[in-house]
């Protein structure tokens, strides 16, 4: 039913209908909050009980809302009330192109300019994983300030969409238009089908007709009828019935503009014939190459003249058969200089997206890698995860589909051998190998916490096995690895990482990064298996790799190429940017990109490397409150006592991450720790006066440091120690520090480094702040990163984390006399955090999920509730403490990792060729 004038849908007030089709009303409306006019979309409560119609207003409320464009109808509201749904989008004076074509065919300078907009706006829908599927003159508003991209009921994200196109069963009238429906001409009929097919038969692909997948290169193909409509003043396919429109889609081609409109520019009739092609792989590939061909079109001497296409061939037949007889010979002579033209063109640069298998989001940033691709560029292995848990899983790239490789829960940074046979790759603290002939993978050697390999000729492998320290060498059978590269073996904050072979099998590209994090002083080496060793280029660089002659790498997010001779290691000439804004991580100092030996680039869309955290306000169900601080590089976070501060540690530009305090409710934020040291795991004192933390990377392996919260007493230490040190607790009567101290292997077992190992495991020990008490061990042992903590209202139960099952769980015992151990977690769970009121205890379980389970300590045992799931955290798993932390009204702030792994990956052939422009 119709909607009438003065009736209300939440804020916005009725005013008029605009029009009306199968998928629903569109209505003026009042903003009444803002006072301003809008268009609202209503779905009737007739199609509100029809699952396809309810997903596809959701559909186009998600893709609208997923872009911001202004030649794409903004989204400003969604809702329901009464049973139906509504979407509430910018009004906008104007015509469809439908309609305006109703009147003749558009002047040439008009056309191109509405051609240029739309592909700007397709370019961005396409970036974003949407492809449209509908895109029509319909579906084009003519506006004022340029064309507008409208009605995204039928756009999905690509990849989803396959043999589904054949069988939606959404009503499949032409699509509502959402401005100012009632100054526009009624549409003809469109050749469509409830239950038959999605879209509208004269402008859809081939291929989809043919029930494939749609993709961005069928909005091409839509876009080329689309823009051959407003050159040429009808339909480049047409017919009396369905099957004759189809039969002309899959068959037949357009009559050439130059039959229909000789003044037509050559150069437009080509670049819309390459829009028709019948083969998805001959059309341009994406919308950004249409764009930049129309815009080469409107600079041309046709466009630049103004001059108008003519109403009608037959109008002009016979005026001037001279002037006839040298056009026709005209396009012949550029027609013949343009089949020669491009008989030498080199080889085309096609660009594609590759998306993740069904169920799975890209595991790209942090401690996951980029995609890699083979030395032939025939295959991908990549790291996709999963209901929380990375897998490793590989794809052939003349497949639509992705196979999960077996045992290899928990993989990450994986690279190819030379002939594509074996893939290597990263986990549980071990480099490991896997043959693609199907045998289960094999370890290879100790790699702690690894930061990426590279396979050389000669089944070499060089790799840097953990965040600091030199590069190794090792057989790709096993053995003892040794150190190719300068950095001292146990330098735990000078790091080598990320290399990668040249093609000799000897020499490889490194990145040297003196503090293990992104900062000015990162350097691009040149390292060899012999020991030698040369700097290439010095600043904000992410990682390096070697292809066609050219030193690849990222530099403050843009990809750029040098001409490099990798014999004699000389650089020559200025960088030339292959791409802009490529995903980097500040942490690792990763880039996403991939190069094969055969002309082929793949990477992944990011914002640069300007931060991975954010610190989020959340409730228990898990909706996000408030963001408190900007994207950055953030460590554990400590809430005050009376939560009206914060104490965390940022790591800086220069990659060293002092303390700092944040006040919530002033605003200000003060440094309390030394600029130039790293310190970790701020604790509060009970009164909120003090602030314990760990100071590492001095003279000494660890220090345990305290300094006054209101900055009246100087930074001062506690604790010194040639172990690994980490503050856990303070007791609410302020005389103890309970820390965490690793415990050490005997002196005479080394790993297979040299090095004496560092065990997964520590113990926990009480620290007398005042002068009569004497330091004891409380437990032991504690997993290294064991987050005690003192249930806070009587001090007299500790809950910690251990690894005496064999994985990581939260445990509950006495405190100071330890007695029963009771298991809270069951599948896996860390950093316990206490409720104010000591009556719940929260944890992460395996998959970072916050749990919470309540707890009755009253008498001499306890009695634990069910434990619940809360809501996914999204903390990285690189943040083993004080990811999160509980307020006394039981909001929780949480240091949210912001994960760019869903954008798609995008797949280059012959990169190489931009670069000879």
């Amino acid at each position: 039913m119709a909607l009438a004038s003065g009736t209300k849908l939440g804020p916005y007030e009725i005013q008029s209908p605009l029009g009306a089709g199968g998928m629903g009303e569109v209505y003026r409306a009042r903003d009444t909050r803002l006072d301003r006019t809008v268009a609202i979309k209503i779905l009737p409560t007739h199609l509100s009980d029809s699952s396809e119609a309810r997903s596809r207003f959701e559909r186009e409320a998600r893709a609208i809302s997923a872009l911001n464009h202004p030649n794409i109808c903004t989204l400003h509201d969604v809702g329901s009330q009464d049973g139906a749904s509504y979407l509430v989008m910018e009004y906008v004076e104007g015509e469809t192109l439908q309609a305006r074509l109703q009147k003749g065919l558009l002047p040439l300078k008009q056309a191109l300019e509405c051609g240029i907009q739309i592909c700007d706006a397709l370019e961005k829908a396409h970036r974003a994983g949407i492809v449209h599927r509908d895109l029509k003159p319909g579906n084009i508003m003519l506006t004022d300030s340029g064309a507008k991209l409208l009605d995204f009921g039928l756009a999905k994200p690509a990849g989803v969409l396959g043999a589904q196109a054949l069988s939606d069963k959404a009503d499949l009238t032409p699509s509502t238009p959402t401005m100012n429906l009632s100054k526009l001409a009624a549409p003809p009929a469109a050749l469509t089908q409830q239950g038959t097919i999605v879209g509208t038969f004269q402008y859809m692909a081939p291929e989809v007709l043919q029930g494939e997948e749609a993709s961005a290169r069928s909005d091409i193909f839509s876009f080329g009828c689309v823009l051959y409509e407003m050159i040429a003043g009808r339909r480049a396919f047409e017919g009396k019935t369905q099957l004759s429109v189809m039969t002309a889609i899959l068959e037949k081609d357009p009559e050439p503009l130059a039959a229909l409109q000789p003044a037509s520019p050559p150069a437009l009739d080509y670049a819309i014939q390459t829009c028709l092609e019948k083969d998805p792989d001959s059309r341009f590939q994406t919308a950004h190459d249409v764009k930049l061909q129309l815009a080469w079109v409107a600079k041309s001497e046709v466009a630049k003249s103004g001059a108008q296409p003519v109403t009608s061939a037959v109008a002009k037949k016979g005026s001037n058969v001279l002037l006839a007889a040298t056009a026709v010979l005209g396009i012949a002579v550029i027609a013949l200089a343009a089949l020669l033209i491009v008989s030498r063109q080199p080889r085309r640069v096609l660009r594609t997206n590759i998306l993740p298998p069904e169920g799975t989001i890209f595991e790209t940033l942090y401690r996951n890698g980029a995609p890699s691709l083979s030395p032939d560029g025939t295959h991908l292995a990549f790291i996709a995860q999963k209901d929380g848990k990375n897998v490793l899983w590989l794809r052939a790239l003349d497949q639509l589909e992705a196979t999960r490789v077996d045992d290899t829960d928990d993989a990450y940074f994986p690279f190819w051998s030379p002939d594509a046979t074996a893939i290597a790759f990263f986990k549980q603290g071990k480099l490991w190998r896997t043959d693609l002939s199907g045998a289960s993978p094999t370890a290879i050697c100790d790699a702690p916490e690894a930061r990426g390999g590279s396979w050389g000729r000669g089944d070499v492998i060089v790799f840097a096995p953990s965040f600091g320290g030199p590069i190794f060498q090792v057989a790709a059978a096993g053995g003892a690895p040794r150190p190719v590269t300068g950095v001292p073996v146990a330098a735990a904050y000078l790091s080598d990482r990320w290399p990668s072979f040249l093609p000799d099998g000897k020499h490889f590209l490194y990145l040297h990064s003196p503090f293990g994090t992104s900062g000015e002083r990162n350097e691009i080496h040149l390292g060899s298996l012999d020991g030698t060793d040369k700097l290439l280029l010095r600043g904000r660089f992410y990682g390096a790799q070697y292809a066609a002659g050219r030193l690849v790498a990222v530099r403050d997010s843009s990809l750029l190429a040098w001409n490099f001779d990798g014999s004699s290691g000389q650089l020559a000439g200025d960088p030339v940017r292959i791409v802009d804004k490529v995903a980097s991580d500040d942490i690792t100092a990763l880039s996403v990109f991939s190069l094969s030996n055969q002309g082929t680039l793949l990477y992944q869309a990011g914002t640069g490397a300007n931060g991975n955290d954010r610190h989020i306000w959340m409730d228990a169900t898990g909706k996000a409150l408030a963001q408190l601080s900007e994207p950055s590089v953030y460590g554990p976070t400590r809430i005050s006592p009376d939560g009206s501060r914060l104490a965390l540690d940022v790591i800086g530009q220069s990659g060293v991450s002092p303390l700092w305090l944040w006040d919530l409710n002033g605003g200000t934020r003060t440094q309390i720790s030394a600029a130039d040291k790293f310190a970790d795991a701020p604790l509060w004192s009970a009164d909120g006066k003090t602030i314990y933390f760990d100071i590492f990377g001095t003279e000494v392996r660890d220090e345990l440091h305290a300094v006054a919260a209101d900055g009246s007493q100087p930074e001062h230490t506690l604790l010194k120690s040639d172990r690994d040190l980490m503050p856990a607790d303070v007791t609410k009567d302020g005389k103890w520090l309970l820390y965490e101290e690793a415990l050490l292997a005997p002196k005479d077992v080394k790993d297979s480094f040299g090095i004496a190992s560092t065990l997964a495991d520590a113990k926990l020990q009480a620290y007398p702040l005042t002068p009569e008490g004497k330091a004891f061990t409380i437990l032991e042992p504690v997993a290294n990163a064991s987050n005690a903590r003192l249930e806070p209202v009587t001090n007299n139960w500790i809950a910690y984390q251990s690894n005496q099952s064999g994985r990581p769980q939260v445990y509950l015992t006495r405190f100071p006399h330890p007695g029963a151990k009771y298991q809270i977690s069951k599948d896996g769970g860390a950093q316990p955090v206490w409720s104010k009121d000591g009556k719940t205890l929260y944890y992460l379980d395996s998959y970072q999920k916050l749990n919470a389970i309540s707890i009755d300590l009253a008498g001499d045992s306890i009695r634990m509730g069910t434990a619940r799931t809360l809501f996914p955290t999204g903390i990285r798993h690189s943040i083993p403490t004080d990811g999160y932390d509980v307020t006394r009204d039981g909001r929780f702030l949480v240091l949210e990792s912001i994960n760019e792994s869903t954008a798609p990956v995008v797949l280059v052939t012959n990169w190489d060729q931009e670069l000879k422009k």
